[in-house]
């Protein structure tokens, strides 16, 4: 029990010393050919930033450069901890101040200009973010992280055309060029948003050819085309979202219904769920929106059937549960009901899917382009 102990503290303490040792190591070539002799205090306020204490390395680094006021990659740090204590202003000043000192090598330079832009970003100051970034892509050592934050910002202030442009030039094929699809869709919210129906349709339609399979495209073109009451070209492009994007019909099922109902052409929707359980026999949605369809017709041992099936593949999906139990009980047959109650397991979720932001993981029951937590573009991934 010893020996394990024993082995556990070597396998902690190696590796943080051969970090302090790389960092110190770096340090001295960055300087003065001659050797240089560090305080304590900053080899203190290393260790404590190594460890993840981020309150003693605090305190050490404010000593470190109150003992050496030359010791740049201390004044670094201890910005940087500004920033993340939440003291944006001074961890601007501590950054900006060091972007004046003349004699500063570049790597270190580079270093400042990495952080500054940080501090720009936390505390909403794009433009001055922006030219920090502009001369930090320069630096081909960080060209890739500095196009990153520039596209971040392009997003955080919802300048799609932009943000287009930006993602463009950090793609490496056009393999990748779906990802354009959602800027450009974006740009399409702008006039929709505005009432300008054609032109969004237009945007619409560009991100299209970057997405064939793009659902939200789909169902905005239809939105603008029935906020002109253009209820048949709408349709199309429901019937089109069924082809491209089956699985993302569910979002706009009711609406897709109505509509088709309204025009005469409530058949069609049977067909259209048909050919997608054609393509995927297990999309419970599709499943649920036939089941509906059987029960207005008045056909409830379809719908029944129906409903029992998806239990049957997805004991799960409570939602689905209690409306059988509901036609079991409606039809006299309590036994059957009660059958389905005992069968299906406690869960959190209601059958409908879920979705997370793919970069600070905020969930939504909606596959929400802009993530509200952390304001940068997905789209949210389904879980």
């Amino acid at each position: 029990m010893e020996q394990t102990s024993l082995t556990s503290y070597w396998w902690i303490v190696i590796p943080v010393t051969l970090v302090l040792l790389a960092l110190l190591f770096s340090l001295g070539r960055r300087g003065s050919k001659e050797r240089r002799v560090f305080p304590e205090s900053y080899i203190d306020g290393l260790r404590a930033l190594i460890a993840g204490d981020d309150s003693t390395a605090f305190a050490k680094l404010k000593q470190a450069v109150a003992d050496d006021t030359d010791n740049i990659d201390a004044y670094l740090r201890l910005g940087d901890l500004f920033r993340a204590r939440g003291q944006i202003e001074k961890a601007i000043r501590v950054h900006n101040e060091l972007t004046l000192r003349k004699k500063i090598e570049p790597q270190m330079k580079s270093l400042v200009w990495q952080s500054l832009a940080k501090d720009y970003i936390q505390a909403n100051k794009y433009e001055l973010a922006l030219e920090v970034l502009t001369k930090l892509a320069k630096d081909s050592d960080y060209k890739n992280w500095a196009l990153e934050k520039i596209l971040e910002v392009h997003e955080k202030t919802e300048n799609w055309d932009k943000a287009f442009s930006s993602c463009k030039n950090l793609l490496k094929s056009k393999d990748q060029y779906n990802k354009l699809a959602i800027y450009k869709h974006l740009g399409g919210d702008k006039h929709y948003n505005d009432g300008e129906f054609h032109k969004a349709r237009l945007v619409y339609k560009d991100a299209l050819h970057y997405d064939d399979k793009f659902a939200q495209s789909y169902i905005m073109i239809a939105e603008s085309y029935l906020a002109e009451d253009r209820k048949q070209d709408a349709v199309e492009f429901y019937k089109k979202l069924a082809v491209k994007a089956p699985s993302e019909v569910y979002q706009v099922a009711y609406k897709m219904e109505q509509t088709m109902f309204e025009l005469g052409q409530f058949s069609d929707v049977e067909k259209i769920y048909a050919k997608i359980l054609e393509q995927k026999p297990d999309d419970f949605n599709a499943m649920k929106s036939l089941a509906g369809i059987a029960e207005k017709k008045g056909d409830l041992d379809g719908t029944i059937d129906t409903l029992a099936s998806i239990i049957n593949k997805n004991t799960e999906d409570i939602s689905t549960a209690a409306k059988l139990v509901e036609l079991y009980i409606n039809k006299n047959q309590q036994d059957k009901a009660l059958d389905i109650l005992s069968s299906i397991k406690a869960m959190p979720h209601n059958g409908y899917y879920q979705y997370a932001c793919p970069r600070c993981n905020a969930n939504s029951s909606k596959p929400e382009l802009i993530c509200a937590n952390c304001r940068r573009v997905g789209p949210y991934n389904r879980l």
